[in-house]
């Protein structure tokens, strides 16, 4: 893919590291920072331009028209903005862009920007969750009403060597994934659980405390 990053701060840098050990995508880094820029240069197989990404010549410099996606990571939602619209009136199809401020949202979804929530905002629910919930070890929002998350099975667990079907799950929740040891297991009513099993369940956000009750004892 040909993939046009804008902004070379902390989002842009990891993001430009993971699609390189994705595969040999062709990236662009474009930044206003020159010291950015060379970092990562210097860091990674990428091409990086020091220069103003709200200027239509800057983006002709990037060789947008060609870019499978463009994503914005600046920390200014008016820049990010900006820079989706310009390259959509310059013909990419796909514009990825993260948001700053809840208010900004109407704004990006008017131009047809897929959204990404703020990593601060992330990274915070993330903390929280592990302060309410700490045998939680993963924990993402799915939409307004539901959770994924990743809970293990404890040792000398109340669950283990039960099936499913006799554990009394909460309703609105739902057992999806369990990995045990080199195994990954899609689940039905009639397997059992472990001790040492990672299980993934997708639930209701407020059943998310009883489920986690549930794997506590």
């Amino acid at each position: 893919m040909y993939i046009i990053i804008v902004g070379a701060g902390g989002i842009g840098k990891r993001l430009t590291e993971i699609a390189l050990k994705d595969s040999n995508h062709n990236i662009i880094v474009i930044d206003k920072n020159q010291i950015a820029c060379e970092n990562v240069a210097r860091k990674y197989d990428v091409v990086a331009i020091n220069a103003d990404a709200t200027q239509e010549e800057t983006l002709d410099e990037s060789e947008v028209k060609k870019a499978d996606v463009l994503v914005t990571t600046t920390k200014d939602d008016a820049v990010n903005i900006m820079v989706c619209s310009l390259a959509k009136n310059m013909g990419v199809k796909n514009l990825i862009s993260v948001v700053n401020r809840d208010e900004s949202k109407p704004m990006y979804m008017e131009k047809g920007i897929k959204l990404v929530k703020n990593p601060n905002t992330i990274m915070a629910e993330h903390l929280f969750q592990s302060i309410k919930h700490p045998n939680i070890e993963e924990y993402m929002k799915v939409g307004k009403f539901a959770e994924i998350f990743r809970i293990p099975v404890k040792a000398n667990s109340k669950l283990s060597g039960k099936t499913i079907s006799k554990i009394g799950f909460p309703k609105k929740s739902l057992i999806v994934a369990i990995e045990r040891a080199e195994k990954f297991i899609i689940p039905t009513d009639s397997v059992q659980l472990f001790s040492g099993d990672k299980v993934t369940i997708l639930s209701h956000k407020n059943q998310v405390d009883k489920v986690s009750e549930l794997f506590s004892d």
